[in-house]
């Protein structure tokens, strides 16, 4: 298994930065996901670590082996890192045998590794078809064995199911995490689906305009983003403006006894804010705020649940998702609307009559500029 580490890596395309001041540890033996918009540079730090584009600054370790400083880099071939793209790629005048064992030098030994790679990923009864009679998730499967065919210590996977439908999608992410663990290798994911980040990954890195914005678990990450942005990419939120208050609430108060003390991966209260959900326990994201500044206020729908003894608010619209909807309320008293994530035995319907509760700490950040929230 091989750490990978890149440090203060930067990267332009002519004039337009792709890569600014990138700095990311990949434990051995975990997954990393990188997550972000299309265009904020996932793509080319997958490139620059495999070797395929030089980086301009920084450099970029395995272990204790230097592979890129600069305009020095060991080429891709002399790095032990496979490479899964987002189409399988797969050579058309080649068997599935042939494919998987394009990078192994012929002989019983290579036969054999074949044979225990299509038997790894479900594809032993395929080895004499061509690339032409497989579904898109088979040619996936081969894509992954010929990655794995030479033993490479580090994996990069570029979106390699983006091309599926959500079912199957989802099914061979599984797959491959499962042959990761069991072969020791150490992965890097690069995807724009939060869910897919959040469920596979140990660490889930995020991207934005060619930087990492935030490095954590994907608890971490979802439930103490460091910006308004990452909470809002990683998830659904609700913004409230909000007024910042010293001091912890009464339990009774806030309804939030199981949170205001911290526990693992969450930083419990450490004040209160006024909004138009009430006087509800907060915490302030990476900054001290002064007692009774502006700030904004950000939830996530499912942090708010029915409750007899909550606010008041009027059902206004239902988004119906199968097994929960959003569903948007008006907060009797309060220009502000918010939605609550409900499961889909409990919905109730448009114009009625509703009480909602606050079940988790708010996040509060900085107020924005103009002090204006949609």
């Amino acid at each position: 298994m091989t750490t990978l580490s890149v440090k203060n890596a930067g990267l332009s395309y002519g004039s337009r930065p792709a890569l600014r001041d990138v700095s990311l540890d990949i434990p051995s033996g975990s997954l990393v996901a990188i997550l972000g918009p299309s265009g904020c540079g996932k793509t080319s730090l997958l490139m620059a670590i495999a070797g395929l584009l030089a980086i301009e600054e920084g450099v970029i370790t395995a272990g204790d082996r230097e592979l890129s400083r600069g305009s020095t880099r060991v080429p891709p071939e002399q790095r032990g890192i496979g490479w899964v793209p987002q189409q399988a790629s797969l050579f058309p005048h080649l068997s599935v045998r042939d494919n998987i064992g394009f990078g192994l030098r012929k002989g019983r030994r290579r036969n054999e590794r074949v044979e225990e790679l299509a038997e790894m990923v479900g594809l032993a009864g395929f080895l004499d078809r061509s690339p032409g009679q497989l579904s898109g998730g088979q040619a996936q499967r081969v894509a992954l064995a010929r990655a794995l065919a030479p033993s490479p210590d580090v994996l990069l996977l570029d979106e390699p199911f983006g091309a599926l439908d959500s079912v199957l999608r989802h099914t061979l992410a599984r797959d491959v995490v499962e042959i990761l663990r069991e072969e020791d290798i150490t992965g890097v994911l690069v995807t724009h689906d939060r869910e897919e980040a959040l469920d596979l990954a140990d660490l889930v890195a995020v991207m934005d305009e060619g930087r990492i914005v935030q490095v954590g678990t994907p608890v971490e990450v979802y439930e103490s983003p460091a910006t308004p942005w990452v909470a809002s990419f990683v998830g659904d939120t609700v913004e409230l403006a909000g007024t910042w208050r010293h001091g912890a609430l009464q339990c009774q108060q806030c309804g939030a006894a199981d949170f205001c003390g911290p526990t693992q991966n969450r930083p419990g209260c450490t004040g209160h804010v006024v909004c138009s959900l009430g006087d509800v326990a907060a915490t302030a994201q990476g900054y001290v705020p002064e007692d009774g500044a502006a700030v904004r206020v950000v939830v996530r729908p499912e942090w708010l649940v029915p409750s007899s003894s909550g606010i008041p608010a009027r059902v206004r619209g239902v988004s119906y998702a199968g097994h929960d909807a959003l569903v948007e309320f008006d907060v009797a008293g309060q220009k502000d609307r918010v939605r609550a994530r409900i499961a889909a035995p409990f919905l109730p319907s448009i114009g009625q009559d509703f009480h909602l509760a606050l079940r988790h700490p708010a996040l509060v950040f900085p107020a924005p500029q103009d002090a204006a929230l949609a």
